[in-house]
């Protein structure tokens, strides 16, 4: 059900415009990214959708599902798109998408790119006096000697052929909605990175989702992290496209593919003739970038691979030596981070009780086994600017969620910038002049 729900849409049945105004307001976000992708271009979808709220506002009283109101609207905002598909071919003369010798303007010249493949889908009779008239510039009486026939039976199949192509054209442009982009490594790299940042909760379903946003941002989030990777070959990329059960390891380990963006479905396909397909779902995504809000002010700029190793050293700090096997307890591999720009170094550190919390009332004593108390840390340079409490930052944080984005952003760039601003405050990681990003909530104290 949307969320103005069935009341607002028999209210603005009965002449309410204001609810009618809060339609429009739930239900454009979605529909322009769906338009966008069909039309290819974003002013063309802002067009044909206020068509279709237009004669949606028009007829709202035949409708007489309210409950239905979106699929209904889904479907006038559909038929306008294709009427408009219809003008963009047929008010172009035909004669004149066959010239092309002429200097063509933009939208022309996909026209015309229709056109020759239409060429192909005609009769040999047909494609034969189109071929030689239109395209060779044959008069009517060459095409005949050329093709043995008499002058009136190349006029005759002209004007069914120029019918025939007409039909086929508009055929391939309703049904042309795909974009394609040509991927490279770097590209393919930040879509297997992303992938691992979904979700698997079934009460957060976008969540499961991977977003291609416009412009070329191709963005994921789990809730407790976020990965914002700047993807070069999606960088025209006209609206956004949400990928639903996309995972890291359907990515094909190739240096190159095209990804192919459909209505319904997105594949990814490569030079050697592989593809894997995954659905495309209607929007929108999450508003990530006022969740997440802006760096802070403080800056540690830390070397790519002396973070990752110290992730790896205390790695078997917070796995083996956490294995306790007590009934009631929980556990999550929990790191403190401390940054100092007196010292200048970053240091992670885990202790014995560090990462446990209880579950339940009836929770064993941990330490009944008289386990000794240790603590570990490790730490690498890092330039540390703007500390102004005694020059030191500590947080809290999930280790096997800072693992994660170090792997991603480590191959794009040597150094890692890392910004903060209080304990409870989102950490943004940035690396590169494409600004590849990740952002890391805390763990509450």
């Amino acid at each position: 059900m949307e969320r103005y729900g069935e009341n607002c849409v028999q209210k603005a049945a009965a002449g309410d415009s204001a609810a009618f105004g809060l339609l429009v307001e739930e239900h454009t976000p979605w529909l322009l990214v769906r338009l966008a992708r069909r039309l290819g271009a974003q002013e063309a979808a802002e067009d044909v959708l206020q068509e279709a709220f237009i004669a949606a506002y028009q007829q709202l009283a035949e409708l007489r599902a309210p409950e239905r109101f979106g699929a209904w609207l889904c479907s006038i905002a559909d038929n306008k798109a294709r009427m408009w598909q219809r003008r963009r071919i047929t008010q172009l003369n035909l004669l004149d998408q066959l010239d092309l010798a002429a200097p063509p303007e933009q939208e022309k010249e996909e026209i015309r790119a229709l056109v020759r493949k239409a060429i192909g889908r005609l009769s040999d009779s047909h494609r034969d006096v189109i071929v030689h008239h239109y395209l060779k510039g044959y008069s009517y009486q060459q095409t005949a000697i050329l093709l043995d026939l008499q002058t009136g039976v190349v006029k005759s199949r002209l004007q069914k052929a120029r019918k025939r192509l007409q039909k086929e054209i508009i055929a391939m442009a309703e049904s042309s909605t795909a974009q394609t982009f040509e991927l490279g490594p770097d590209d393919l790299a930040g879509l297997r990175h992303v992938a691992r940042f979904t979700s698997d909760d079934p009460q957060r379903l976008i969540m499961h989702c991977v977003c291609l946003d416009a412009g070329g941002r191709v963005v994921a989030t789990d809730g407790s992290r976020l990965l914002n990777w700047s993807s070069k070959g999606l960088a025209s990329l006209p609206a956004p496209v949400i990928l639903d059960s996309l995972k890291a390891e359907m990515i094909p380990e190739t240096d190159s593919a095209t990804l192919i963006l459909e209505e319904e479905s997105a594949t990814l396909q490569t030079a050697d003739g592989r593809r894997v397909t995954f659905p495309a779902i209607s929007g929108p995504y999450l508003k990530y970038q006022e969740a997440v809000g802006t760096p802070g002010p403080i800056m540690a700029v830390v070397r790519s691979e002396r973070l990752m190793a110290c992730l790896e050293e205390i790695e078997p700090f917070v796995r083996e030596r956490h294995e306790l096997g007590k009934s009631g307890w929980k556990y999550v591999p929990r790191v403190e981070m401390r940054m100092s720009s007196t010292e200048g170094r970053l240091a992670l550190r885990t202790t014995r009780d560090q990462g446990f919390s209880r579950t339940g009332e009836n929770a064993d004593d941990l330490h009944d086994d008289n386990l000794p108390d240790w603590e570990h840390s490790v730490s690498c340079p890092a330039d540390v600017t703007s500390i102004d409490d005694e020059g030191s930052f500590r947080v809290d944080l999930n280790h096997d969620f800072l693992k994660t984005i170090v792997e991603a952003l480590k191959d794009a760039a040597e150094e890692i910038r890392i910004y903060f601003e209080h304990r409870e405050a989102p950490l943004h990681f940035e690396v590169g002049e494409d600004h590849h990003a990740a952002v890391l909530m805390p763990m509450k104290p």
